[in-house]
């Protein structure tokens, strides 16, 4: 087909290259989707050496689709004889179905992009602290509010407590803090305990410091 400049040859490399996608997606499909994996030792094999598992193509059906087309007219141009089968027929109507699947799937996939985003972007406005009292040696994770042996500090309780008082969730603090989320409910329910908003609020800057011990190693 090169010789007779029916096709390129670009096009031929081309072909070539989709047809050994094709078998990979026909025999690899376990590498092909590795990197979407939630096995812990798929994703390792994936950090540890990406490049030996090949990447998914977005525009392989649609390269595909275009070639078919390109080479279904060479009978016209170039004479060139096919054989006549029924094959071709139920494959068409087998690719319609799924092409029909791929695109509700792909409206499925949009709508719940959308929505995540838009939960993605409430969460961080959420774990935002700019512009607010916890910046600076009041960042819930300042080692001024916490223990060596992973005990909380008084300063760090009050943060907790104040980070309720804002209307931040369990969850928020829980991530602010580096708390476990466990810990973090249990500390809302003494903040709810000792009456919530309304509780008796202490002064930060009152609240003693964490005193740090050098150490010695021999």
């Amino acid at each position: 087909m090169v010789t007779d400049r029916a096709i390129t040859a670009a096009e031929k490399t081309e072909i070539v290259g989709l047809i050994d996608y094709r078998n990979v997606i026909g025999h690899h499909m376990h590498n092909l989707l590795a990197d979407i994996s939630s096995e812990r030792i798929a994703r390792e094999m994936v950090a540890y050496a990406p490049d030996l598992l090949r990447k998914y193509n977005y525009d392989a059906v649609g390269r595909l689709q275009y070639l078919h087309r390109r080479l279904d007219g060479l009978y016209r141009t170039h004479h060139y004889v096919t054989t006549g089968t029924f094959n071709r027929l139920l494959f068409r109507s087998a690719e319609k179905t799924f092409l029909a699947e791929i695109k509700r799937l792909d409206r499925k996939i949009s709508r719940l992009t959308k929505s995540r985003r838009a939960e993605i972007e409430i969460l961080n406005s959420e774990l935002a602290l700019e512009g607010t009292e916890f910046e600076g040696d009041l960042h819930p994770r300042d080692p001024l509010n916490q223990y060596d042996d992973g005990r909380l500090t008084r300063r760090r309780v009050e943060i907790c407590y104040r980070l309720f008082d804002m209307g931040k969730s369990t969850m928020a603090v829980a991530h602010l803090t580096g708390l476990s989320l466990i810990s973090a409910s249990k500390r809302q329910r003494m903040w709810t305990a000792l009456g919530g908003e309304n509780r008796m609020k202490e002064e930060i800057a009152a609240i003693p410091h964490r005193k740090f011990y050098a150490r010695y190693d021999d």
